[in-house]
């Protein structure tokens, strides 16, 4: 029962002093030494997993936060295919990054981005497309496109056992300005049709029987044009202090996914209609979390996972 995974890793860049230690050991350290990753994967319960395709979002730098996703990949039994660079602040503060770790047993068929230009006559969204994530981060950014947004980073991946190839995007879309929230989760299903056509001088990806996204959206889920399905679940428990609703620490429901595949188009093979699931592992940080006792070190960010066969 493959799943496919998502964290918020909160402003996270890796790094090697005392709190960048303490927040990649909570993230990564071993089941019995409690590591959030390595129990989120233990707990899933019998006959679910392994992941699938899994991505990491809010990464601030394509350097030393790489070794630590690899590690945490690895927590979650799988392999990565790297960082991708999604988007830059007018501030000029650089590129941030989405991680992206997929099953071995997965084929990797492409990498993918989907960037954003808005301006006086509408939204552009430019699409490149890659081998690999560096490759794909060497075309650099296109010329038009917009700072102050975060495109979506996808892989195409071939599903074993013969049943089609799945596209899985990732999102981190932008907190801090209303309108740009707005414009990009109005563009949702746009991107999902675009994941695998083709792009960069690549011929489009064929045999795309499911396509997926999830990620944090910083906004209240919506139903996306060309009626692909939300599907949302809060954890099964809260911290101490926190709102108790949601997938944020705050109470927001902002981690969820979307799918092509609904009630009434399940792909043959053995897919299902998503099953959203949440843990609050991850979930030590946000407003007052210290105070009441958190360690503050992960995310106010739950994880979240879809089963989808």
């Amino acid at each position: 029962m493959p799943i496919l995974f998502h964290q918020n890793m909160r402003h996270f860049g890796g790094g090697a002093g005392p709190v960048a230690t303490l927040r990649r050991n909570a993230y990564n350290q071993t089941l019995v030494n409690g590591g959030a990753f390595a129990n989120i994967a233990n707990g899933l319960g019998v006959g679910v997993g392994p992941v699938a395709v899994a991505g990491f979002t809010e990464i601030t730098n394509n350097g030393v936060s790489q070794g630590t996703l690899v590690n945490s990949c690895t927590r979650l039994g799988i392999v990565a295919v790297g960082n991708v660079a999604c988007g830059i602040t007018a501030l000029a503060h650089g590129s941030e990054f989405i991680f992206i770790g997929r099953s071995a047993g997965y084929g990797l068929l492409t990498v993918g981005r989907i960037l954003f230009g808005a301006g006086h006559g509408g939204v552009v969204l430019f699409h490149q497309r890659a081998a690999t994530a560096a490759a794909l981060n060497g075309l650099g950014y296109p010329m038009g496109m917009s700072a102050d947004y975060r495109g979506l980073v996808y892989v195409v991946v071939t599903v074993p056992g013969g049943i089609g190839n799945i596209a899985v995007g990732f999102l981190h879309n932008l907190y801090n300005f209303i309108a740009q929230r707005i414009t990009v989760a109005a563009q949702l299903g746009n991107m999902m049709n675009m994941m695998g056509q083709p792009a960069s001088g690549l011929a489009g990806v064929g045999g795309i029987v499911a396509r997926y996204i999830g990620g944090d959206f910083n906004v209240a889920p919506i139903s996306p044009r060309g009626g692909f399905t939300g599907y949302l679940a809060g954890p099964p428990g809260y911290p101490p202090g926190a709102a108790g609703v949601g997938t944020t620490y705050s109470g927001s429901m902002y981690d969820y996914w979307y799918s092509s595949v609904n009630a009434g188009a399940v792909p043959a093979g053995g897919y299902i209609v998503p099953l959203p699931t949440a843990s609050s592992l991850t979930l030590d940080s946000g407003p007052g979390a210290v105070a009441a006792g958190n360690a503050g070190l992960m995310s106010d960010h739950a994880a979240t996972m879809l089963q989808i066969i």
